[in-house]
């Protein structure tokens, strides 16, 4: 049997995978790595061994769970918040208003996004950074960074 028509065989399998496993972003990048694993379950399979289908499911199930837990990895340690960063560009030498308005806007916020603000906006620490220095996730971090541009938006929307 052609690769090809095997692929085309087993799709439904490896779609079926990824809908198990949650998997909603980057969907072709990972149905192609369901598809090498389903070539190099074909290459190593062993008929002496059993049938080919349970086998290739889960080894199709293993690189993808593999895939995603690199995936999660780079995912933690880069914040990828599709918001625009706060003070983007800044020039650290802020001139006093500049400084003052920034200052003001620290002030404003409350709980856990105005210790973000200290940290990552004055303080210059990264999200990663932050979340090893309170032993956290960076997700739970990224929580307090969109806590502030919400709280910031509302107040900013008001002046």
């Amino acid at each position: 049997m052609q690769f090809e028509q095997l692929a085309q065989q087993y799709n439904p399998m490896i779609h079926r995978i990824m809908n198990k496993l949650h998997i909603y972003k980057n969907k072709d990048d990972f149905h192609q790595v369901g598809l090498i694993a389903l070539w190099e379950a074909y290459t190593r399979f062993d008929e002496t061994k059993g049938d080919f289908a349970p086998y290739a499911y889960s080894y199709i199930q293993g690189r993808l769970k593999n895939a995603l837990t690199k995936d999660a990895a780079f995912s933690d340690g880069t914040v990828l918040t599709g918001e625009t960063a706060l003070f983007e560009g800044a020039d650290m030498d802020l001139s006093p208003e500049s400084a003052a308005f920034v200052q003001m806007c620290g002030e404003r916020l409350e709980g856990r996004a105005k210790e973000w603000f200290g940290l990552s906006v004055i303080g210059g620490l990264s999200n990663p950074d932050i979340a090893r220095k309170y032993g956290i996730t960076p997700a739970a971090v990224r929580k307090w960074q969109q806590s502030a541009v919400k709280q910031l938006r509302e107040y900013l929307g008001h002046m």
